[in-house]
């Protein structure tokens, strides 16, 4: 994967050589930005994860000042003294499968839901052992700065697959031609944004399969 100075150099390269003047170091930074938030918004191939403590007999985790503000969803759930995955579900499917009663069952987590924007679930509730659980969550990549300058190289992106620097400098292409009131071939290079952005989506499911879960921060 190129640096974001080696791509910020190409694209600049790629564009036309009337436009030297026309665009500043800062403008093809923020489309490099811009091009993260929307492979990682459209993709959600940038996982990290968490800790999480539990209180006793608590179904619900409070996940705010847990997870950065850039969360888009929690994807997966490690049970930390079992060593493997508790299985995603929902609150009305507990009903259905444990009764109206389920919340006051407690034991070893088997399965996890989200609850509103931000409540992890987790089925049982913990009684004497609160071990805590590894939450994995997609969230947005994190912005390239531009202390030193280009000539001192950006901040490096995080590790992608080797397809989305394809994706990255058709959507910079796009948006910076938009810029330029080149509309026709902002709009043609969109489109080959978005052949590329499926590429990388289905790299990133090949990756990695779970069930869909709500994204935080979505309408339900």
């Amino acid at each position: 994967m190129s640096t974001a100075a080696e791509t910020i150099a190409r694209v600049r390269a790629r564009l036309p050589a009337t436009s030297e003047n026309f665009w500043s170091d800062e403008d093809l930074v923020d489309a490099y930005n811009d091009a993260l938030d929307e492979i990682s918004d459209a993709t959600e191939l940038f996982e990290q994860s968490v800790v999480v403590k539990r209180r006793k007999w608590a179904v619900y985790t409070d996940l705010r000042g847990l997870l950065p503000t850039v969360a888009l969803r929690v994807s997966a759930v490690w049970n930390m003294t079992t060593q493997g995955w508790i299985h995603p579900t929902t609150a009305r499917e507990l009903d259905q499968m444990a009764g109206r009663g389920w919340e006051k069952s407690n034991g070893t987590a088997q399965w996890w839901f989200m609850r509103g924007l931000w409540f992890l679930g987790a089925f049982p509730a913990p009684p004497d052992d609160m071990s805590p659980l590894k939450v994995y969550f997609s969230s947005m990549m994190p912005h390239v700065a531009t202390a030193g300058g280009l000539a001192s190289g950006l901040t490096s992106s995080p590790p992608m697959p080797p397809d989305c620097e394809a994706a990255i400098d058709s959507y910079m292409m796009s948006s910076l031609m938009a810029d330029y009131k080149e509309t026709t071939k902002a709009v043609e290079l969109y489109r080959e944004y978005q052949v590329h952005e499926t590429t990388v989506t289905q790299s990133s499911e090949r990756r990695m399969s779970r069930e869909r879960t709500y994204r935080i921060g979505a309408r339900r």
